[in-house]
Parts: structure tokens; sequence; C-alpha cells
């Protein structure tokens, strides 16, 4: 359980984010558009099946040719090609068709993800340890169950996002891609690089490290991957590596001077042998409480995770966020029910 008086506005949040939505979807967005002005002042014009592209402070509006593609739009117009999916989502067309107009949002009209009938969430999983062969260990998970599992989100068309998608989402700057997940593994543990390493790969899955700096040495041993062996994964474009604090300890039972330490130091290590500025902590056991938070604060953290099983909506505290250990279970239906990307309101 965690230790903290955080109040979540997640009602009030809501509220405000589906009435933004209900005035932008009980009209076409077409219609919506024509009324917006341009830098200069008067309104926006079409050029129906030509070469000419029509904006406003919020939109643009092309017919594309023969080629393009919603991330090459995206790079274009965006300045990102990984931002596709916002124009493929805000046109309600998974192909692009030439000839057939497209308005590209400029910015993100919904950054919470937030629809009449319910809000988008990301269940983040959380894996501890891994071996060739199935373990009574119940957070060790099989080589083969972990192949299964890792195909499975890509036969089902699940997006492995970044944690700083995540926290994107958590400030309301951004949405992720729907069906979107962030996949962690705490404690880094040699198996990392020489299990889970290779499936992610394999499926083009990235994942987060959470790694306790007292544990992590120059040489080599027989637990713990190396800083050597960090920098390498952190080098792949697989793993992304941030805190779990200096020596793994509960951190509701410590001092301010000892949560320096802890948070601190952590991040000063990451800093000096990885080149990392990390911004995101998951809480050793899951446990924090309000002097922890202080000290995150204090230390520029962004996010907190904890263990508590459930996805995270847009409103969720990013010092209280959920997420879901992944225990050695074969069966795929218990796998399955982690991944609640879409929470649907009771009507």
């Amino acid at each position: 359980m965690q230790k903290s008086n955080i109040s979540v506005t997640r009602y009030v949040l809501y509220a405000v984010t589906l009435c933004h939505i209900l005035v932008i979807t009980i009209g076409c967005a077409p219609k919506a558009i024509e009324t917006i002005q341009v830098e200069k002042g008067s309104p926006m014009q079409f050029f129906p099946q030509s070469d000419l592209e029509s904006r406003s402070t919020d939109y643009v509006v092309l017919f594309p040719k023969g080629g393009e593609s919603y991330d090459s739009l995206a790079q274009k117009y965006l300045g990102d090609r990984s931002l596709g999916y916002l124009i493929a989502e805000f046109n309600n067309q998974a192909q692009l068709k030439p000839g057939k107009e497209v308005v590209i949002p400029v910015s993100d009209s919904n950054p919470g993800g937030i629809y009449p009938d319910g809000y988008q969430t990301v269940p983040v999983l959380c894996y501890h340890r891994f071996s060739l062969h199935r373990s009574s260990d119940k957070i060790t998970v099989s080589e083969e169950t972990f192949d299964k599992q890792m195909a499975y989100l890509k036969n089902n068309g699940y997006n492995i996002i970044t944690l700083k998608q995540l926290n994107e989402f958590i400030e309301f700057r951004r949405k992720p891609p729907k069906n979107s997940l962030v996949i962690t593994i705490d404690d880094a543990v040699k198996a990392v690089k020489t299990i889970a390493y290779p499936i992610l790969k394999k499926y083009a899955f990235t994942a987060v490290i959470f790694v306790n700096t007292d544990n992590t040495k120059i040489k080599q041993n027989s637990v713990f991957l190396n800083w050597d062996e960090l920098k390498e994964l952190k080098n792949s474009g697989v793993f992304e590596i941030e805190s779990h604090t200096a020596s793994h300890s509960d951190l509701t039972t410590m001092n301010d001077e000892q949560l320096q330490r802890e948070l601190g130091d952590s991040k000063r290590i990451l800093a000096e042998k990885l080149g990392i500025n990390s911004r995101f902590v998951a809480y050793p056991y899951g446990l924090f409480n309000n002097n922890v938070l202080e000290v995150m604060k204090r230390y520029d953290y962004k996010l907190g995770l904890t263990v508590i099983r459930g996805a995270n909506g847009a409103f969720n505290h990013p010092y209280a966020l959920n997420r879901s250990m992944i225990y050695n279970s074969e069966k795929i239906e218990d796998f399955a029910k982690t991944l609640s990307t879409y929470q649907r309101e009771k009507q």
C-alpha cells in the first residue's frame, strides 16, 4: 500500500476535458475547421484537388500526393515522423488516400485521451527476473513465457512507448498512440541482457531498466549488470535506464539526509556513469510518502512508479503511477488482464 495523502483531481480534469471534447465531436470536424481564422484574419480557404495547402494557427488542410504517408506528413508539419498516429486518429482513417482531404492538427486537440464514452489508459508492466526454464520463484519469468507475452503484444497491435511519452501524457501535453503501454524491468540482473534483450529486439520493442546504483559495479559480477553492460544496452536503443534508488531500501523509513542519498546519489551516479539525467523513479517495494515526494521534487524527478496494479489515465498523479507486476504464470489470459488501454464509463 502507498503511504501518501495525495489528492488526485481525476474527476475535475475528466469533466473539463470531456466538455471540450463534446464541443468538438458534436459537430463534424471540417465544419469546425472552416470557422477558424488564419493568422492574417481572413477565413480559411480550401483548394480541392490542388497542390495548395490551407493553414490556421491550429490546423493544416491539404490533399496528399502519391507516395506520402502519415509519418512523412508528421515529419514535415509536426517535426517528428513518429507523430503520424495523431494525424491518422484525427482523420479517423487507417490509410492515407492520395487526393483525399487530410486535416493535420498542429497541436494535439485531445492530449488527455478523454472521449464521451471513456478515456485512454496506459498500463505499465513490471518484470524482475528471467530464467531459461520455468522457475518456482513467483517473480521469475521463463524465456518461453516472456517470448509468448511479447508475441501477444505484437500480434494484437499494442504500441510500446517510452517513459518520456508517458510523462507527456500525464502532463496533458500529448496522448500516446492507442493501445500503448510501457515495459519496465527492475534491478538490472544479468538475465536482462541474456534473455530479455534478444526477445525485445526480436519484436522491435523497447523497455526501461530501473537500476539500484549500489548493486552496479565496474567489474564483472555474477548477479547484476555492470556499468559497461548497462552502457551497451543503453546504446542499443532498446533500453532506457532510470533510477531504482541507490540501495533498494524502503524509502518511507528514512530521514531527509538518507532520502537525499537514495534519490540524489542515484541520479548523480547515473549521470556520471551513463550520461543520463534520470527523471523517473521506481520506488523499492512500491512504497512512498510525503517526505519522499518532497525530495523527489528537489531533485526534479517527474514520475514515481509504484507496484499498485492497474493502468494510468492522464489524470493519475505523476508520483503515484500504477504498475502491474508480471508473475511466472504461463497462461496468456493472466497476462492479458494487465493490458487495459481504455476505460469505458458506466452508463
